[in-house]
């Protein structure tokens, strides 16, 4: 009989990742990405690429230097990255091994874990605390004094999220700041995939990389430049950092109409503008929506609202899926959650109206 070459036990014991939902056709509010897909500009740009193109490997020089330029950075912070997951894991390999500490906020982006796990790291898991902020509205809050804690002597990488996914919470960026410069020889990698819906012109931490060794900064073209199935992150670290960085990263993870979307993408940035006008407007309606239901909702800063169904969950996705509205399942995070992503306002419009139509039990809803 043949057999398997032995795995390592880390790997063999390791819990798989997957998706949630093949075939997603129709009204995508589920994934949290750009609901009507991508700048014409960026169409145009892939419908540009011949043959020769694509069978050179990618050139990253002019690509790098014109994509960092846009975050007001160089390459000296800027490192392209194969989506954000592709971050977590370089800087996962370049910090936490077996013995090290790997600390989490808990619900978060499930990669975080994973690849910690595949690293040997001990996982240290917290927990967002869930608190009441109104009548039917609630918040997710990062607990700085628990997260001051549980960091040791052995914790090498933290990974907070903000927004943060699946809760919508916004961290305090001074807050953050204050951690890095707190603990400087612990990494604190910031996801910031969602830093476009939180307000015009908002920065985050990007700035404050040039002046922070152990601060990583991640971005994406996933959600608001409408990129997700190409793949294309950015990840801004500390120049003293990125060589140890580039020497770690795979040196063709980038591939050619990511780089010639991404350009095509940031050239038309009142494209992304626009639709970030209208996810922040759709946002606003679901809030309110669901506060004249009296459906609890979590306050969020992201281009989805966490909103808690209870024992109606499985029908309303069921009847939802069946008008091809797509919501996502978030009963794994908190018992009774749903998130809606925030699309344009017709499309908004039209989740809520099958919604409605589906819910059993009108009246208020509590978590």
């Amino acid at each position: 009989m043949n057999r398997l070459p032995r795995l390592r036990p880390l790997i063999a014991a390791l819990e798989a990742y997957h998706p949630p939902i093949e075939d997603r056709r129709g009204l995508r509010l589920d994934f949290n990405e750009n609901t009507l897909g991508c700048s014409p500009r960026v169409l145009e740009a892939m419908r540009a690429l011949d043959g020769e193109t694509l069978a050179r490997y990618p050139d990253y020089a002019a690509a790098e230097a014109e994509l960092s330029a846009g975050w007001e950075h160089s390459p000296a912070t800027c490192l392209l990255t194969n989506g954000v997951d592709d971050a977590i894991q370089l800087a996962v390999t370049l910090f936490a091994g077996p013995g090290d500490e790997v600390v989490i906020v808990e619900p978060c982006f499930t990669i975080y874990r994973f690849y910690a796990q595949q690293s040997g790291a001990r996982l240290v898991r917290l927990r967002y605390r869930d608190r009441e902020t109104g009548p039917g509205r609630r918040t997710f809050s990062l607990d700085l004094a628990e997260l001051r804690a549980t960091i040791g002597a052995s914790t090498r990488l933290v990974f907070i999220a903000s927004p943060n996914n699946p809760t919508g919470h916004l961290a305090s960026p001074q807050a953050l700041l204050d951690l890095a410069a707190e603990y400087p020889e612990t990494a604190f990698f910031v996801d910031e995939a969602y830093a476009e819906f939180v307000a015009s012109g908002y920065r985050g931490l990007l700035p404050d990389v040039f002046s922070r060794p152990n601060l990583l900064v991640a971005r994406t073209y996933s959600k608001a430049f409408g990129l997700a199935g190409l793949r294309l992150g950015c990840l801004f670290a500390h120049s003293e950092l990125m060589p140890a960085l580039r020497k770690t990263h795979s040196p063709y993870n980038v591939n050619v109409a990511a780089l010639a979307a991404a350009r095509a993408a940031m050239r038309d940035r009142e494209w992304v503008e626009a639709y970030r006008r209208e996810v922040m407007a759709s946002r606003a309606r679901v809030e309110t929506a669901f506060s004249e239901r009296g459906i609890t909702w979590w306050e969020s800063a992201a281009n989805f609202v966490l909103f808690y169904a209870g024992e109606q969950c499985q029908p309303l996705l069921e009847s939802l899926h069946r008008q091809g509205i797509l919501l996502r399942d978030r009963r794994g995070d908190h018992p009774g959650a749903l998130r809606m992503t925030c699309g344009t306002l017709a499309q908004t419009e039209r989740a809520l109206a099958a919604l409605w139509a589906a819910w059993k039990e009108p009246g208020r809803v509590h978590a």
